[in-house]
């Protein structure tokens, strides 16, 4: 298992929101690079950025921060939050050197954007998320419902050749409640390969139960901020 730390954005600071609020958000440090560089010291090899304010607006709009840790770290990057087009992706993916990056809203309402990425960059290159209230999507920074049930959404992703996908449970999101893990074994089933897991991991136990729900990769925030898990710790004892 792959234990991947996030850094969420907001007006260049990383924040943690709670169940995707932005009203309701914490700020953790006004320095990303230095978080960046803690959680590679830790061991970690990839990196989750989400761009918050670029989920909102529909533009990446912390560039800056992004280049700057790319450019000063070997972590292996991952950006969502306001990546629109083949434009967007192409400047993260090409003039950045950014790994992947993942699409939300746009896999929504233009999903040919994604077809056209994945045949310019590889289906390795793009991740679309799978953020859920419930039963439907949300998108635009989790402000509206797509009213498609996840399973048709899934269905319509992988025709156009998508192969990996991230699921937050937003209900779940920074709340250190413990994930759904009844909704993870759904999705489990519905992608039993390439799924990345997101939401409401408080604790190592949180990591164990996931691993033997053969989950392949996941996401933790909150937990690694308040410190209810060593990172060290988890990925020594996962990822060797």
């Amino acid at each position: 298992m792959e234990i991947i730390p996030a850094i969420d954005l907001i007006n260049g600071k990383v924040v943690r929101l709670h169940k995707g609020k932005y009203e309701d958000k914490t700020i953790f440090s006004n320095d990303p690079l230095e978080i960046a560089y803690n959680w590679e010291n830790s061991g970690a090899k990839k990196l989750h950025i989400v761009d918050l304010d670029g989920a909102l607006s529909g533009n990446v709009e912390n560039l800056k921060v992004i280049k700057e840790i790319k450019k000063n770290t070997n972590l292996s990057i991952q950006v969502g939050g306001g990546i629109r087009d083949l434009n967007s992706a192409n400047h993260l993916l090409v003039d950045i050197g950014i790994e992947r990056i993942i699409f939300g809203t746009t896999a929504v309402e233009n999903p040919d954007e994604i077809e056209k990425s994945i045949e310019r960059f590889g289906d390795q290159k793009i991740i679309v998320s799978l953020d859920s209230k419930g039963d439907f999507i949300s998108i635009k920074g989790w402000t509206e419902d797509y009213k498609v049930t996840i399973k048709d959404f899934i269905e319509s992703m992988e025709n156009i050749g998508v192969k990996n996908f991230i699921f937050t449970d937003i209900t779940k999101d920074g709340t250190l409640e413990h994930p759904n893990y009844n909704k993870i074994n759904i999705m489990k089933k519905l992608i039993p390969n390439g799924l990345t897991i997101a939401g409401g991991i408080s604790d190592i136990q949180d990591i164990i139960q996931l691993a033997k729900l053969e989950i392949e990769k996941v996401i933790v925030g909150k937990a690694i901020y308040t410190n209810n898990i060593d990172l060290k710790k988890a990925i020594s004892m996962f990822e060797n």
